[in-house]
């Protein structure tokens, strides 16, 4: 009898033994898989229109100041339609980069009439790539590419100024909770 008591005693700690090693073997592919390097989900918006920002800034290199509204949207072959149109406030920051205005009150009147004579247009252009490892209970988030818009500023029908302003290159490390952007990736929402 104590035979059989010592064979079943050693397959007991065999089988504590085996699901011990299988439970290091799990943590640790765990772990390991919590640290690779994973896709977060990119941010593309208007990739379509041009083949790169090079592309963006050759054709909006290629317009002149004084050109027609239709030339202007034929040579960088975008319909209008595409563009949104930018508020006063939106047209005098792209013209002269701060919205406060100082002076008498004529002098202000004369700023408003020229503002009103301005028509502006923007397009964004955004491709951002995401990329994302898991550490416990949080994730490091890299974004690279870039963040973009194209502002076209009319006078009177004819083209004022043409430039590609934003971030040329993003390059931007976030940390985030694990469980917030794990709901946002589920099920659209975060906290």
């Amino acid at each position: 009898m104590s035979e059989q008591t010592v064979n079943t005693w050693t397959l007991f700690l065999e089988k504590e033994l085996f699901i011990n090693k299988l439970n290091v073997l799990v943590l640790s592919c765990a772990i390991f898989l919590l640290s690779a390097c994973m896709p977060m989900g990119d941010q593309e918006i208007n990739t379509s229109l041009f083949k790169s920002k090079e592309d963006m800034k050759s054709r909006t290199a290629a317009l002149k100041p004084g050109m027609s509204k239709k030339a202007v949207f034929e040579k960088i072959c975008i319909p209008p339609d595409k563009f949104s149109t930018m508020s006063t406030q939106e047209v005098q920051m792209s013209i002269y980069g701060n919205s406060q205005v100082q002076g008498t009150p004529e002098q202000l009147e004369q700023f408003k009439q020229r503002l009103m004579a301005y028509e502006g247009y923007s397009l964004p252009y955004r491709d951002i790539k995401s990329s994302g490892s898991l550490g416990f209970g949080t994730m490091k988030v890299n974004k690279n590419g870039y963040d973009l818009k194209l502002v076209l500023i009319f006078e009177r029908d004819k083209l004022m100024r043409a430039s590609v302003d934003g971030n040329q290159d993003v390059n931007q490390d976030d940390d985030q909770f694990l469980w917030g952007a794990v709901l946002k990736k589920t099920t659209g929402f975060g906290f």
